[in-house]
């Protein structure tokens, strides 16, 4: 599945992200947890006695942004060289379209999940040596951050392999990570408009499925920390999510048309019924923004025709035209 000569060629291509990537990762925890201690050291300066040394890791700011090496380390690894377009130099070599997916893949998933699990030690470490009166979150938190993660990277990499430039990767992930909010939601909150009756009323139970459990289905809503104080199995979600985006990369990877790099889609099949998408989605999205103006239909109609206009030249331009290499 890995092979070695290319594992090489990706560490030496991409060293300095993965060696900051890596450090990033395998110190944010520790440093939370030292950083906690300080923060207590300079309050018994301060406050004596009154002070407490609790170790929350929800009130870790930076650990909240493990997700973003990922995001970083997918664009780098399979989103770069279509936009450079070196990306020929490399499917000339001798190796097999799966095993240059592979090798990609679990290089950036090892050192992701690798470096944070040894930020997770040290952190474990500190807080033995330093003794806190109280520990909230840690372990289940520190093991979320490492699938969320994962996560990430996966969606990020798989839109790499299903588009031909970096800015169609970012565009489409971010797409992606909210897709089930644009599938479902706005299109139900529009109904409400034009039918004057709250969803929550005609379908109650519906309602409080979406705002309970529906919510961990949006990919992006695991930037939040709420899924820590919800069901430890909440985190199957995203794992399983990891899995399929997983999948999905590998068989763009290796069925991709080559010479369509540049282009938004590899594929030029999605290009129409992504657009009219698009389109559909600038007409519900403006039109709920013209209602909200002055809550009358007219608002409702006219947002509907600007969105329809702007979603078509959006779409039409950026789906469209090819972006030079850089």
């Amino acid at each position: 599945m890995v092979d070695r000569g290319l594992m090489y060629r990706e560490w030496m291509q991409n060293r300095t992200v993965l060696v900051m990537v890596g450090i990033f990762l395998a110190a944010v925890n520790p440093f939370e947890v030292l950083n906690t201690y300080l923060v207590y050291q300079g309050c018994l300066d301060t406050h004596g006695a009154y002070c407490k040394f609790y170790v929350n890791s929800l009130d870790s700011g930076m650990l909240n942004f493990n997700w973003a090496p990922a995001v970083i380390l997918a664009v780098c690894l399979f989103g770069l060289e279509r936009t450079k377009g070196t990306i020929d130099a490399l499917f000339s070599l001798p190796y097999s379209r799966a095993q240059m997916f592979h090798t990609k893949f679990w290089l950036g998933a090892a050192v992701i999940a690798g470096f944070q699990v040894i930020g997770y030690g040290l952190a474990e470490l500190l807080i033995l040596l330093l003794k806190p009166e109280r520990v909230y979150f840690f372990h289940h938190y520190s093991v979320g951050e490492i699938i969320v993660s994962i996560l990430a990277f996966a969606l990020v990499a798989s839109a790499g392999c299903l588009t031909g430039n970096t800015f169609a990767q970012l565009l489409t992930a971010f797409t992606v990570s909210i897709a089930p909010y644009l599938i479902i939601s706005l299109p139900l909150t529009n109904a409400e408009v034009i039918f004057g009756v709250g969803m929550h009323e005609l379908m109650p139970s519906v309602n409080a499925y979406l705002n309970d459990s529906f919510q961990y289905l949006i990919p992006i809503m695991y930037v939040n920390t709420d899924w820590v104080s919800a069901s430890k199995y909440i985190l199957l979600i995203p794992a399983v999510m990891s899995i399929v985006f997983y999948a999905i990369g590998y068989f763009c990877y290796v069925r991709q048309p080559a010479e369509r790099n540049g282009r938004f889609f590899l594929w030029r099949q999605l290009d129409r019924p992504v657009q009219i998408v698009v389109i559909m989605i600038g007409v519900l999205g403006f039109s709920l923004a013209g209602y909200s103006t002055g809550h009358t239909m007219t608002g409702y109609v006219v947002g509907m025709l600007v969105g329809g206009a702007i979603g078509f030249l959006v779409s039409y331009f950026v789906i469209y035209k090819k972006t030079k290499h850089v």
